[in-house]
């Protein structure tokens, strides 16, 4: 054990304000670790953030230990519960399969409004609009961030929190490159109703039709978010998101949604084109979908797993580290262990427990035999979500 004092431990760079990233920031403040966080878009609602995503115990447990404890109540309130069968059913909507659907203490909750209450307290800590150009480890134990308008930061640590397409990762693994994985589809979001809600019954439904599969799922708030900000963290914005059903269409990779341009069509009229002669209620799902909130596209993964790199004083965060498949429901929660446990070894090196290059060593090696399993767990899963070619 070294004998620095505590405080030991300078200023953390996160690049990125995704999901991690501000999880990361959360326990590295609840810590009094300084930090700062640079985010390239140029505001937290500068573009489309996603819809529900799915949280096991580990990840909410993650979550909670960076979160500070006034918030802990609201994420409960605006969570969804994950409870009753997954429905197999073909395109007239007769059941064909009836599962145990997810874990008793899976919950759900919406993406952008889960970012939303991240940013809260953040605020004075985060640079909007910082593209991540380049990095450099001068000798002398720091670590140096330049931004393509000119600007540069100084700090102990620089954590790679920016995605799939992570520049960080770029400079410690150049060799590593995304590929198109088999993911292919349109997906996007209705309003719950009381016509669409017998669609799920349960924890989520798939209709199989002839060369597709539609997965439906539910978000159904515990409580609307505004509401219940406004009674449990009254200092808290979050957006007015109503309870609805995510829907993805997903196709073989060799279909036509696949080709480019694909990306550039409104989702609800590829889906549509899809399911002519489905069950009126699933045709008239797609046809009130948010026009706002869909999307086609293909997913991306790494072409090979993550191997060690040398540690040094810049490590990597959730997808920037491990990019899953949305089949495997486990990319938020690795991002979140992933938070939780980086924080836990940027402590031990600030209270002088460990050296900045042994505490992220150490997480190093644990984030990456969990985040490879991740992604692996996910390719695995996607064979039971494809239609047949």
């Amino acid at each position: 054990m070294t004998t620095r004092a505590r405080g030991a431990l300078g200023r953390v760079l996160v690049i990125g304000a995704g999901l991690g990233g501000l999880a990361l920031a959360h326990g590295l403040a609840r810590a009094g670790i300084d930090f700062r966080v640079y985010e390239q878009e140029r505001g937290v609602n500068s573009r489309f953030q996603g819809y529900r995503i799915g949280l096991r115990t580990e990840g909410r447990e993650a979550l909670l230990a960076c979160l500070p404890e006034r918030l802990h109540a609201l994420l409960d309130a605006v969570c969804g519960d994950l409870t009753g069968p997954g429905l197999v059913l073909d395109s007239q909507l007769n059941e064909l399969q009836r599962g145990p659907g997810f874990e008793p203490d899976a919950i759900v909750v919406d993406r952008h409004v889960l970012r939303h209450l991240l940013l809260t307290g953040l605020t004075d800590h985060i640079e909007f609009g910082r593209r991540l150009s380049g990095m450099a480890e001068p000798p002398k134990g720091a670590v140096r961030a330049s931004f393509t308008d000119g600007s540069e930061a100084a700090g102990d640590v620089l954590v790679g929190a920016d995605g799939g397409n992570s520049v960080v990762r770029a400079r410690l693994l150049p060799h590593i490159r995304l590929v198109e994985s088999d993911l292919c589809g349109a997906l996007g979001r209705t309003t719950l109703t009381d016509r669409f809600a017998p669609l799920v019954p349960g924890a989520g439904t798939m209709v199989k039709g002839p060369g597709s599969t539609l997965t439906m799922g539910p978000m159904r708030f515990r409580r609307p978010p505004v509401e219940a900000a406004a009674e449990l963290a009254p200092d808290v914005r979050l957006p007015a998101t109503s309870s609805y059903l995510r829907w993805v269409m997903l196709v073989p990779p060799d279909h036509p949604m696949s080709w480019p341009g694909a990306a550039a069509r409104d989702a609800r009229e590829v889906v549509l084109d899809l399911i002519a002669g489905w069950h009126t209620d699933l045709v008239d799902l797609i046809r009130a979908a948010d026009p706002g909130n869909s999307a086609v596209g293909r997913a991306m993964v790494t072409d090979r797993p993550l191997e060690p790199w040398a540690a040094g004083r810049m490590t990597l965060l959730g997808d920037a580290a491990h990019l899953t498949l949305a089949s495997g429901g486990n990319g938020a929660n690795t991002a979140f262990r992933d938070a939780e446990l980086l924080c836990r070894r940027l402590v031990q090196a600030d209270r002088g427990e460990l050296e900045v290059g042994a505490a992220l060593e150490a997480y190093q090696r644990e984030m990456l035999a969990r985040g490879n399993a991740a992604v692996e767990h996910s390719k695995e899963a996607l064979g039971r979500f494809l239609p047949e070619s």
